[in-house]
């Protein structure tokens, strides 16, 4: 980096298993990152009808399969190190305890190019440009929409054997591509699912084709975990539901998602942990969206929102 410039980067957790806990330091001191989007969304977005806003954190959580935007400042002169790092990460008593280790160091360059200054006054118009342009009607209403389905799914396992992606109320079952779909909406609605973790590690919930709004982080810190930053109230397509401390008498940690089935994709698509190695081995179950009979769908946006 050269000094003075600040950068935007894009960081995606690419990894086949492992959890991710972002820190920018300068000689081993936590530096501020300006989140500007989250798996491909502007944050504070407000449905996705109002303008964003950056938001400061000193680490961030990415599960496999999870992208950030941020921006970050060079480290002055007198840095002696600096580095983007991820921070330790326990994944239960199943799962790996990631260590800290650095993922990249940023050596300082010559000097500013010239004409370029160093700013932050202007920081909330990247949010603010890219919610305008490419989010103002993705997400209109959803929030308040009509919710035409509540379900409970969860993650549950016979470790090193069998993985299942469940949904409450039906036998447990690996995932078979040519099987029935476990769910079956209708496009043009939303649905509150509720994600729990029924296992000792680490689970990513993920979904194809469409985003989620998460409403709320349930049950974390009774067993032993904490609240990812920034999530909650966030439009994702990833999100950890940590593990269960196999304390009978805790709550299964949960996550409760809104999903927006109101855009324009038909079909069957899938739903699985993606940590990869628990993916292979079951934990996947098919959702299908089929057509609204009244050709309801991407309109139906501007209606939840009046």
């Amino acid at each position: 980096m050269r000094p003075g410039e600040r950068e935007f980067w894009r960081v995606t957790n690419t990894a086949a298993d492992s959890v991710l806990d972002l820190q920018y330091v300068f000689d081993g001191v936590p530096q501020t990152l300006q989140l500007v989007a989250v798996d491909g969304v502007p944050l504070n977005s407000q449905d996705g009808t109002e303008p964003a806003a950056v938001t400061p954190v000193t680490h961030f959580t990415m599960p496999p399969a999870s992208r950030v935007e941020f921006i970050v400042s060079p480290p002055p002169p007198r840095v002696r190190l600096a580095q983007l790092t991820t921070l330790r990460v326990n994944g239960g008593p199943y799962f790996y305890n990631l260590p800290q280790r650095p993922l990249a160091t940023v050596q300082l360059l010559g000097g500013r190019r010239e004409g370029t200054k160093e700013d932050s006054s202007d920081d909330h118009q990247i949010g603010r440009s890219t919610a305008k342009s490419t989010t103002q009607q993705r997400f209109a209403g959803l929030g308040t929409a009509h919710v035409a389905a509540t379900r409970a799914l969860y993650f549950n396992e016979f470790p090193l054997s069998e993985y299942f992606m469940g949904v409450e109320g039906q036998p447990e079952r690996l995932f078979d591509p040519n099987a029935a779909p476990s769910i079956v909406v209708t496009q043009g609605t939303v649905e509150e699912w509720t994600v729990e973790n029924r296992t000792p590690e680490n689970h990513a919930f993920h979904i194809h084709q469409i985003h989620f709004l998460v409403k709320s982080q349930d049950n974390f810190e009774i067993n032993g975990s904490q609240q990812a930053p920034v999530i909650t109230g966030q439009y994702l397509d990833t999100v950890q539901v940590p593990f269960w401390d196999q304390n009978p008498n805790h709550p299964f940690p949960s996550v409760k998602l809104r999903l927006d089935f109101r855009g324009p994709d038909i079909g069957d698509f899938v739903f699985h942990c993606h940590v990869l190695s628990h993916e292979d081995a079951g934990m996947m179950a098919i959702v299908r969206v089929q057509p609204s009979p009244k050709g309801k769908g991407e309109n139906d946006r501007e209606n939840d929102h009046r």
